[in-house]
């Protein structure tokens, strides 16, 4: 499993983030690599309201006992049945 911590602006209304904004991001993706699905990422992330994304880590996970944090663990789930999923932190990147 393949994960990604960055940040994205919210580009779309939302009562937990606020619009322009930037936020981090936690996201799963069951293919490994992502040279190859770059784009499916952004499609996937635009249409959930993010734009303007900036990767900044990026690695393996081989499984989900390495994962501590309730969230992140339902996150890891999705991913393995829908292969993709994303967790936006509702805190400000700080620049």
């Amino acid at each position: 499993m393949l994960i990604l911590n960055g940040s994205a602006e919210c580009i779309a209304e939302s009562n937990e983030q606020t619009l322009g904004n930037r936020y981090a991001f936690n996201m799963f993706s069951s293919n490994d690599n992502l040279d190859e699905q770059l784009a499916e990422i952004e499609q996937y992330l635009v249409s959930r309201g993010w734009d303007n994304i900036e990767i900044t880590e990026n690695g393996l996970i081989d499984n989900i006992e390495g994962i501590q944090h309730a969230t992140l663990i339902s996150a890891f789930k999705k991913a393995q049945s829908e292969g993709f999923s994303v967790v936006i932190n509702n805190t400000l990147e700080l620049k």
